[in-house]
């Protein structure tokens, strides 16, 4: 389900993106895309909440209550950072049971340069295949893996990847936790023990 809301959300983000901006009288005019989708059981087993660089840069969050989440902004300037990341923190006292945990974030820009050029890109991020978690410890170790998507858009309108920190998604953070919860799993070693304090 998640990998076909990829498909058909990020067709309808970029197109979105793409032909909803008009000439905006020699100024930039680009569409600011966002999206976070997380299967149900996601929310019954853990608290999302999706944080977001808005079109003044400033750092912005959202409490998940349905999914997907969506969100589109109007910039008139470049260049310009678009960021997104859902912190899932798992919920205390969930009863051990079958949950399918899946995740995908997508950040987008359309639109076109002062000159008229169009420009648009896609940036999507999904951390691994759907999952099967039972245990507390299990949600707990796909809770940490959430991925942030973050570019920044030149004057030219292109994208360049780069790192925006909102608080608990540092890049070496995540790749440490990212290393040692795939160590936990090829040894079978709980998570708990060896990746968090």
């Amino acid at each position: 389900m998640i990998r076909k809301f990829l498909l058909i959300s990020s067709a309808l983000l970029l197109a979105l993106a793409f032909t909803a901006c008009q000439k905006n009288g020699g100024k930039p005019s680009v569409r600011m895309v966002y999206a976070v989708n997380v299967s149900e059981d996601v929310l019954k087993v853990a608290n999302v909440e999706v944080y977001y660089v808005d079109k003044t840069g400033d750092k912005k969050k959202e409490i998940v209550t349905k999914t997907p989440w969506k969100l589109t902004i109007v910039a008139d300037a470049l260049p310009l950072t678009e960021g997104v990341w859902a912190k899932i923190t798992p919920k205390f006292g969930v009863p051990e049971s079958t949950y399918s945990l899946d995740l995908n974030t997508i950040a987008a820009y359309g639109g076109h340069l002062g000159n008229g050029k169009k420009i648009a890109d896609i940036y999507s991020n999904t951390p691994k295949a759907p999952t099967v978690a039972k245990t507390a410890a299990e949600i707990q170790a796909w809770c940490a893996t959430s991925p942030t998507v973050s570019f920044t858009v030149s004057q030219e309108g292109f994208a360049k990847q780069t790192h925006v920190d909102f608080g608990g998604n540092g890049f070496w953070d995540d790749f440490w936790e990212a290393i040692c919860l795939d160590y936990c799993d090829t040894y079978d070693e709980d998570p708990e023990e060896w990746c968090y304090d």
